[in-house]
């Protein structure tokens, strides 16, 4: 296969390209079978930057030569007369300096001023809310741990009362648990002396009649 490329030629950081047109097989700089122009990227003059010899480059194409995206490139750009190519090359400035003044725009004073302030302000209010909340918190915790003595005092007279109530009832279930023994006694001893009578009674009517 043939192509149309380029070869690097010049010093370091100089650098200088010839399109030739070579077989694919052959390297950059190597063999080549014709020479179809010139390409130096250091000039600032069009005429002087691209040389093509168009008529050369048509007849390679029609053969079936093919040419790098780089040659490509470079023939679409010999094609366009100098007109073309200066209104071609502005465009390109206008769009670099648009990407740099983009990438480059810096805050205004106004603004750099403004955000500083702000900033401030939104801390601290936020301080502000967050000692306001702590002190909030402290006012209740020292209201349920401190208690004014009075309600001790009464918490603690009501403990001895609900002491003393139950230690009356307590005595007084004692007492009546006693009175109820002893009823359940006495009427026991009153059953015993019944039953001893009314022994009594018929042994005496026995020896009665035995008389």
């Amino acid at each position: 296969m043939i192509k149309i490329r380029l070869q690097r030629h010049g010093a370091r950081h100089a650098p200088f390209y010839r399109m030739v047109v070579a077989p694919s097989t052959a390297r950059r700089d190597g063999k080549f079978i014709e020479v179809l122009g010139t390409y130096n990227p250091q000039a600032h003059v069009r005429t002087e930057e691209l040389k093509l010899k168009m008529e050369r480059i048509d007849h390679w194409l029609g053969v079936g030569a093919q040419p790098t995206d780089t040659a490509k490139s470079l023939i679409r750009q010999g094609r366009l007369t100098p007109e073309e190519w200066l209104t071609r090359s502005e465009n390109r400035a206008a769009k670099k300096l648009a990407k740099a003044k983009k990438g480059n725009v810096a805050p205004s004073m106004e603004e750099t001023s403004t955000e500083p302030e702000e900033k401030v302000a939104e801390n601290s209010e936020e301080k502000s809310e967050d000692s306001k909340t702590d002190l909030n918190k402290e006012s209740e915790n020292k209201e349920a741990n401190e208690k004014p003595e009075s309600e001790q005092v009464e918490d603690v007279s009501d403990d001895k009362n609900d002491k003393a109530e139950g230690a009356g009832s307590g005595e007084k279930t004692k007492s009546e648990a006693n009175k109820n023994d002893v009823g359940e006694e006495e009427a026991s001893n009153t059953e015993t002396k019944k039953e001893e009578n009314t022994e009594e009674a018929k042994a005496e009517s026995v020896e009665d009649s035995t008389k």
